[in-house]
């Protein structure tokens, strides 16, 4: 194929797009030549362009003519023009706040709703109306409501100026409690902004945001809805999600957060004033996660009680599966460091996680995390395993796999953690031969084949059970092909 014919071929590959105003101008040709209901006009026109190939993802499709019908109308640019008079005036309440309402639903319903508004110039009159109301907490809150609804998986729109305004605004509100409303949704956007899109969290953190967040945090410990958005603000930073990038500065990220800021006993003691608050202790621990890149860190964490922590959310929120989840894969985490391992062994943890993957059998992800965690811990430590065993949890590993058999991952992790209990622990073996783990294990070779082999046959082999192995090269005198 010639490079002509090649870009041709790719020219033919890429989606047809049409803008809003075309498709508008066919649904009002549909109701004022054909006479057809709004309804059928609209799907009349989705069904034209489909049927030539037109990608209609960022096109909205909810509209209704205007009273005269010589016009579309759609609902988000109605209240858009709105918010553009009281920009450019002095806005009050009144005014403005029903059309703020409106945006806000608007941009919630889709990607689309989100672009048409962009496109008439709807971040600019926000940056404006954000300015002109700041000094009014009860105008200001549902203005960046709507400033965060507008960026939702959108964030390519942020500006220098959208920047500084937000950081000028976090640092104000730093000292500011008046309106509850307005730290949860400056976390909110602060979130939005740095979702999937590395640069903007560059950006922000040579600016100072990380700083400035953490700050942030701690003023409003009291606020449980601006702990929960703030908390994911900052998680946010942590990410790499860009696919736009090829290298992120999430691990950079996570050290300054730990080592420049101290991020580790606030969240820990922040969620330690939380186990009455399910989803504040949830979004705490997963940033607190986030953070433990290193092996100090674990340690550091450790050293502020994280291992009490999670003992008590196991406890505090038994019936919590999400939950559960999470502080045991944080608990997972911690124990990568043998003397962590050792300490965790004293705390309780082996018993809660045995409990709690006994109560949430029927939840994959509960089970996983329960399975990684239990191989963790008896890896390379026998009297570990003992205790694990004497605690239930080879049966519980077994009844988990038996029960999802075909969830890859439990698979995977089940055989791994049957490994590392009888490996060193010989006495272990027939006990796991009692709970029928060798027909467990050949039914998850059967189902998963090449993903789980090298563990499921390690597994086996450790508790002298038949392998089937395939040897790959018997030395017959040639070379191997590279």
């Amino acid at each position: 194929m010639t490079l002509g014919s090649c870009g041709k071929s790719k020219q033919n590959k890429m989606a047809k797009v049409v803008s809003q105003e075309t498709f508008d101008n066919v649904v009002l040709e549909n109701v004022v030549e054909f006479d057809m209901e709004i309804e059928e006009a609209i799907k009349d026109a989705e069904m034209e362009f489909q049927s030539q190939g037109v990608h209609l993802g960022t096109i909205v499709k909810n509209m209704h003519l205007s009273k005269d019908k010589k016009s579309i109308v759609h609902e988000i640019l109605f209240a858009l023009d709105k918010i553009k008079c009281a920009a450019d005036g002095s806005p009050n309440e009144h005014e403005i706040a029903e059309p703020l309402a409106t945006f806000t639903t608007e941009c919630k319903v889709s990607v689309a709703h989100r672009v048409l508004a962009n496109n008439n110039n709807a971040y600019e009159a926000l940056i404006k109306l954000i300015k002109k109301v700041q000094g009014d907490s009860t105008l200001l809150a549902p203005s960046l409501k709507a400033m965060a609804a507008l960026m939702e998986q959108n964030s390519d729109i942020l500006t220098s100026e959208g920047s500084q305004l937000l950081l000028d605004l976090l640092k104000d509100w730093t000292n500011r409690t008046e309106e509850s409303r307005v730290p949860e949704y400056l976390g909110r956007w602060s979130t939005e902004c740095c979702l999937k899109h590395e640069q903007n969290r560059q950006n922000l953190v040579a600016a100072g945001a990380l700083g400035t967040l953490v700050a942030f945090l701690q003023a409003h410990k009291s606020n449980s809805k601006a702990i929960r958005t703030t908390s994911k603000a900052i998680r946010a930073f942590t990410l790499d999600d860009d696919m736009r990038q090829e290298y992120g500065k999430a691990h950079e990220h996570a050290r300054l957060l730990v080592e420049e800021h101290g991020l580790i006993p606030i969240c820990l003691d922040l969620i330690k004033n939380s186990l009455k608050e399910s989803d504040t202790a949830s979004e705490l621990l997963s940033t607190v996660s986030k953070l433990c890149v290193r092996a100090e860190y674990c340690q550091e964490a450790v050293d502020h009680s994280a291992l009490i922590v999670i003992n008590d959310i196991l406890v505090s929120f038994p019936d919590h599966a999400a939950l559960n989840k999470q502080a045991m894969t944080f608990l997972k985490t911690l124990v990568g460091n043998d003397k962590v391992k050792a300490e965790a062994m004293k705390t309780g943890s082996p018993q809660l996680i045995v409990a709690a993957l006994a109560k949430h059998q029927a939840i994959p992800g509960v089970c996983e995390a329960a399975t990684g965690a239990i191989s963790f811990l008896a890896l390379r430590v026998p009297a570990h395993a003992k205790q694990l065993m004497q605690l239930g949890a080879g049966q519980a590993i077994v009844q988990a796999m038996k029960v999802h058999p075909q969830q890859k991952q439990l698979q995977k992790l089940g055989c791994m953690a049957i490994r590392n209990l009888v490996a060193r622990v010989p006495e272990n073996q027939q006990m796991f031969i009692e709970y029928n783990v060798e027909d467990v294990i050949h039914a998850a070779l059967e189902n998963h084949g090449e993903a789980v082999k090298d563990v499921a046959q390690a597994a086996l082999r450790d508790m002298d059970l038949k392998v089937n192995l395939v040897e790959q090269w018997r030395g017959t005198g040639h070379e191997i092909c590279r």
